[in-house]
């Protein structure tokens, strides 16, 4: 008899454990379905975050003029080679000939006719930087960015990018 009481509450125990595990497994498969949601969510949210949500900003975005794709060849125009003294005190001299790559004539036209505030703008920016700055390929990259941006200030072009790309076609930093 005593063994029947104890095969009994085995056998009770063994259903305790087993509706422990259907609870858990429940939990689970719960648990799995809400991160599913929140994942669904986050996509939908993120993917969307880009995109105007109401009408008058997608008006706003079709009545933008699409950039003109222009033919043949691309326009440059070379700018007059600058010597300055760069910042630092040590005596450091850079020498550049740059290239302004142009949209059209237009823009070659407005380029040189804004050629002496170009100028001067840009004896401003290179004359500020130091020859540690310059000396890296990633300095030289940063300054090709300003120098285009400069460029387009100087121009009062506004939001329209007259100048595409300024290339290098001489640089050179000497240090006394």
């Amino acid at each position: 008899m005593a063994e029947d009481k104890k095969a009994d509450k085995a056998d009770k125990g063994e259903k305790k454990a087993g509706g422990g595990n259907k609870l858990m497994l429940v939990v689970v498969i719960l648990l799995v379905l809400v991160l599913a949601g929140m994942g669904g969510l986050a996509y939908v949210m993120f993917s969307n975050m880009n995109k105007p949500h109401d009408g008058a900003a997608q008006t706003e975005q079709t009545k933008e003029k699409p950039k003109k794709k222009k033919e043949g060849p691309p326009i440059f125009e070379k700018l007059e080679t600058f010597v300055v003294n760069l910042s630092g005190g040590d005596g450091s001299l850079l020498q550049v000939d740059m290239q302004a790559e142009l949209g059209d004539e237009e823009a070659k036209k407005k380029f040189t006719d804004y050629m002496p505030k170009i100028r001067s703008a840009l004896i401003l920016l290179l004359s500020s930087k130091s020859a540690a700055e310059l000396a890296t390929p990633d300095g030289k990259v940063k300054l090709k960015a300003q120098v285009k941006q400069i460029i387009n200030e100087s121009m009062d072009s506004g939001e329209e990018e007259l100048v595409q790309s300024v290339l290098f076609t001489s640089f050179i930093i000497q240090k006394q």
